[in-house]
């Protein structure tokens, strides 16, 4: 008989979300002062774009970009 009872398992999700203006030292600061123990997910909107097409993230988490990232960098949705 499998046990359901998961004493690992988190109570809730915590989200943050917000739009940057694609202000580098806002998402520097935002990235560099959360860790994974204040938000499950943080949620960017116009992040800073730097000239390789890339933006940041720290150890904690990980970026995920539209599908169209690089071949149409420059639609916004």
């Amino acid at each position: 008989m499998l046990d359901d009872t998961n004493t690992n398992t988190p109570t809730r999700l915590r989200i943050w979300q917000q739009n940057l203006n694609t202000s580098f030292a806002a998402q520097h600061s935002l990235i560099n002062h959360t860790t994974p123990n204040d938000y499950n997910i943080i949620a960017i909107q116009e992040p800073h774009i730097n000239f390789l097409n890339n933006t940041i993230s720290n150890r904690h988490y990980h970026i995920l970009y539209l599908s169209m990232h690089l071949t149409q960098p420059t639609i916004k949705t």
